[in-house]
């Protein structure tokens, strides 16, 4: 399973660095490790526009809906391609559902 952020600009790829962090990246840089620590086979990808714009263009959805609706649409997360959630980062449980939800369709 995959699970990719298209995420606003950020001076880095994790956007835990510079003097203010965002703690809602810090919380989800967490809920990443716990997810993974949880599922060893689950790939993260991590695409800032400003660092991987041609990324937002392989996904046709993701694509689309930056074009209709600018950054302000950002972050959008897919799990296994799919559009799962806009203008903000999942949750833990937001994001364990999704994969198991992935695992039963299966």
């Amino acid at each position: 399973m995959k699970i990719e952020f298209y995420e606003p600009a950020m001076c880095c790829t994790t956007g835990l660095c510079g003097p203010s962090v965002d703690e809602r990246l810090v919380r989800l840089n967490e809920d990443l490790r716990r997810l993974q620590a949880e599922e060893p086979g689950i790939t993260v990808e991590r695409y800032a526009i400003n660092q991987r714009p041609f990324k937002f263009r392989d996904n046709a959805d993701v694509y689309k809906l930056v074009t209709a609706n600018g950054k302000k649409i950002l972050p959008v997360t897919t799990v296994d391609g799919k559009v799962v959630k806009t203008r903000n980062y999942p949750s833990y449980d937001e994001m364990r559902a999704e994969l198991d939800r992935g695992t039963h369709e299966s």
